[in-house]
């Protein structure tokens, strides 16, 4: 079950997944050990 707080993520852990705000499909890059995740429409 997801904590609390995990209910606010707009797209971390999402990857594939529809953006909440225009419906694009969230991208992930991995930059060494650690992951990031973005809406390429609404990241600027």
């Amino acid at each position: 079950k997801p904590g609390y707080f995990q209910h606010q993520h707009w797209v971390y852990g999402r990857a594939g997944e529809p953006c909440r705000r225009c419906g694009t499909a969230i991208k992930q890059i991995k930059q060494g050990q650690r992951s990031s995740f973005y809406c390429n429409h609404c990241q600027r």
